[in-house]
């Protein structure tokens, strides 16, 4: 809004003093220009600033401006680096040139009669250039003003024209002046859109006539008596008539406009998602690597071992043989040059004492010359290595592994071809192009034609997994036949809870814990823990022992980040709720990973995001996760999920199919806030921990809600935060953890009361904020211990 006559007059009064003082004490105008004004006047590929010859800047069909210098061929500046930057051009029609090419966006446009001074002005920038030139000279108190030869330190935006002190304050009393706008050269600067209502210009024929036509022609405008006389002929226009048509037709093609951007953004995040993909597709293959790697090293350093072990073992045996040969030598040596010794000292004694010798001389004689040298056994082996197969290992290290890109993507998708243009590349690779609106219904149409392929693709790979997974489940059950359950009697749960064990500790070793959380058994007995903030599952035995872990902190397939339960499915496979990856993971009983449940409808959701106006995230997105917390399977192999963030428990069938949802957010019967733990029970029943309302829920197996029990307190049958569930097989009981409350409470299947045990604190008999609660064949109950990294056993 403009200022009246009044207050522009009190500013210019006001502000004077401080204005001018102000110019004088900066030293360097270019301090003062702000980044926007700095931008407008500076040419983008050289960074030079404009100037007026060689630098004037050419606005180039494409709206990109960049000075002559930088759009001449580079032989044509050649001279011009000895050259003044300021001398005129010498020769310029030897450097005529019919095309030029865009520095910033590289498009190749015609040049006007292969003159570049044809090219359209960027009289903006211009404008800027003239106005710092004027702003040095006021500085220095050279800029007369125009009615005097006093210095000049204000312009009037309107009549561009310099004023001092007494003529600005004239103008603004003048009737015909009044409304306006007189500034300071730093306010100009400083707010560069007083340039946006600038005087009117006139014609370079007829010097007194303002340019009040366009001729549409001729493409430029006119005056009245140039339109009269010159383009009498032509179709012309009203400058103000041209200009309203023009913004009519821009508003027009703004929601086009709007449209292209929006598209070419989503490229951009493709691109920068795809970069993103790339280093974590780097460091995945290199973690890959650096783990196959070990492996092979493993299993060398292992042969080794038994090679070396074998030798020893060879080297000992022929070490006795040869020992026990020499003994048996040393002794008959021994024997033999005693008795030889003895017959010769005989004869130096008394001759009568060596006739009575006689006898047993005669004989140690016939002894020692009739003995028999002792068989000495040749069958030492010698030791020696040959080396065998390690031709094999040289070509198998040959063709271990190889770096390359995955599997292409077939999916539809916007991409930006070379040209700069926006197409569509559909399902089969085909490059289709035309209007927005059209591209976007073909992505739609495409998009649906994808997911029916993947879902067929799915399908098969699902079946396909499940003979494999049968293969593989036959030829561990021949090598390890599972546990037989201990015929024991039901526990009794009305009796006091008796201490047993814990065991482990914090830490990022095997056998360690970082707040463990969801637990399951296997049905070889051993105990599957959550170690959530290790972002890994580990199986150990009954007293802590470790038998197996898998997972890596990470997004992609096969990676956790959060695991909050876990439970088995088919028998031996693992099913993860992998909670912060919003999703669910299956793992073979390696460890290895099979397949994602719940992805199906997750990816349609994405594709819907690519779609202008489409829901980004809806709350009933069939197999959409927000934050799953509990995961457990019934007879049927059906795999139950308690999807905290939406509040419902979904249901899907063995192949990861979804099948039904169960409640919405809500605190009547049948709704959930924040559910947590679920389990079932032999009949298929589901119980569910409803966190939020302090209570858990029974439904039967088609999810219609039976009862609730319990409700916000300390006493006993009443919860503070319940978050995991577990039913007794042998008795139907109910086991809940009472996270809030640091304790574990026991329910009849009616959610009757019977029992509770813990208290907070750090001694064995005590939780703090136990997170998990399983039992096995031998009616133990293993609680996780989440603050304390410990598993206790009841």
């Amino acid at each position: 809004m403009a200022s009246s006559p009044s207050e522009i007059g009190l500013l210019s009064r006001s502000n004077m003093a401080t204005s001018v003082t102000s110019t004088r004490t900066v030293d360097n105008v270019d301090d003062m220009l702000t980044e926007k004004v700095t931008k407008e006047i500076t040419c983008n590929p050289c960074g030079k600033v404009f100037r007026y010859g060689i630098r004037s800047p050419r606005i180039l069909p494409c709206l990109h401006t960049s000075c002559e210098r930088c759009l001449k061929p580079k032989h044509a500046n050649f001279d011009r680096d000895e050259q003044g930057e300021d001398e005129p051009d010498v020769d310029a029609g030897l450097f005529s040139q019919a095309k030029v090419v865009c520095p910033i966006c590289r498009r190749e446009f015609a040049v006007p009669e292969g003159d570049l001074s044809k090219l359209p002005m960027n009289y903006y920038a211009v404008k800027l250039l003239e106005l710092i030139d004027y702003f040095k000279l006021e500085r220095k108190d050279k800029l007369p003003c125009i009615g005097c030869a006093e210095p000049a330190h204000w312009r009037c935006i309107e009549c561009d024209e310099n004023y001092c002190q007494d003529h600005s304050d004239f103008h603004h009393k003048s009737r015909a002046t009044c409304d306006h706008r007189i500034l300071t050269f730093k306010q100009i600067l400083l707010s560069p859109r007083s340039l946006s209502t600038m005087r009117n210009q006139y014609c370079t024929t007829h010097s007194n006539k303002p340019l009040e036509i366009f001729c549409k022609d001729c493409n430029r405008a006119i005056c009245t008596m140039c339109a009269v006389t010159q383009h009498k002929t032509h179709h012309t226009k009203e400058v103000s008539e041209a200009v309203a048509a023009l913004k009519a037709k821009v508003d027009a093609l703004k929601p086009q406009i709007s449209m292209s951007l929006y598209s070419l953004k989503q490229a951009l995040t493709r691109v920068k998602t795809s970069m993103r993909e790339v280093n974590v597709d780097s460091q995945v293959a290199s973690r890959k690597v650096s783990g196959m790697i070990e492996i092979c090293v493993s299993a060398v350093r292992e042969k080794e071992r038994e090679l070396t072990a074998e030798l020893e073992t060879k080297k000992r045996v022929n070490s006795e043989i040869i020992n026990s040969q020499k003994e048996l030598l040393e002794g008959e040596l021994t024997s033999m040059q005693t008795g030889r010794e003895f017959v010769e000292r005989a004869f130096v004694g008394s001759e009568v004492e060596v006739l009575c010798l006689e006898p047993q001389i005669v004989a140690k004689m016939d002894e020692l010359i009739s003995g028999d040298c002792p068989t000495v056994s040749s069958d030492v082996d010698r030791l020696s290595f040959t080396p065998q197969g390690h031709d094999n290992i040289f070509k198998a290290i040959e063709v271990l592994g190889k770096v390359g890109p995955p599997k292409p993507d077939r999916g539809p998708r916007m991409i930006v071809d070379e040209s700069g243009e926006l197409v569509l590349l559909d399902n089969r690779g085909n490059v289709i192009r035309g209007e927005t609106r059209f591209l976007l219904a073909q992505l739609k149409t495409n998009i649906l034609e994808e997911e029916m392929r993947i879902e067929e693709e799915e399908r098969k790979l699902a079946a396909k997994e499940e003979r494999r997974q049968a293969e593989e489940a036959a030829r561990l059950k021949a090598l390890e036949p599972p546990r037989t359950p201990t015929p024991l009697p039901p526990r009794d749960f009305t009796k006091p809870f008796t201490f047993s064990r814990c065991f482990g500790k914090q830490g990022m070793e095997t056998g360690m814990f970082n707040g463990p959380v969801g637990l399951c058994h296997t049905d070889k007995g051993h105990l599957v823990v959550c170690d959530v903030h290790n972002n890994r599952i580990q199986v150990v035995k009954t007293d802590g022992s470790y038998v197996l872990g898998f997972g890596v902190t990470g997004t992609a397939v096969g990676e956790l980040n959060g695991p909050n339960d876990v439970c088995m499915f088919g028998g031996r496979n693992f099913l993860v709720a992998d909670t912060y990856n919003d999703r669910v993971q299956l793992f073979a009983p390696t460890g290895r990973f099979i397949r994602t449940i719940g992805q199906k409808a997750r990816r349609r959701a994405m594709f819907m995001q690519n779609i202008p106006g489409s829901v980004k995230k809806p709350d009933a997105m069939e197999g959409l996760f927000d934050k799953p917390f509990g995961v457990t399977v019934n007879s049927k192999c059906q795999i139950l999920v308690s999807d905290m963030g939406n509040h419902r428990i979904q249901v899907f069938e063995k192949t990861g199919e979804f099948s039904r949802q169960i409640g919405s957010r809500g605190d009547d019967p049948g709704y959930f806030m924040y559910p947590y733990g679920i389990a079932c029970d032999t009949q298929d029943n589901i119980y569910v921990c409803d966190l939020g309302n302090h209570r858990v829920q029974k439904f039967n197996s088609e999810g219609r809600f039976i009862k609730a029990f319990g409700s916000k307190g300390d006493n006993d049958g009443q919860f503070m935060q319940p978050r995991s569930i577990t039913v007794d097989a042998k008795t139907g009981c109910i086991a809940v953890v009472d996270t809030g409350l640091h304790r574990v409470q026991v329910f009849t299947s009616e959610g009757k009361f019977v029992n509770k045990f813990g208290r907070k604190g750090k001694e064995d008999n005590t939780f703090s904020s136990p997170c998990g609660i399983t039992s096995n064949f031998d009616g133990e109950i293993f609680v996780s211990d989440f603050r304390n990294h410990r598993i206790h056993v009841l």
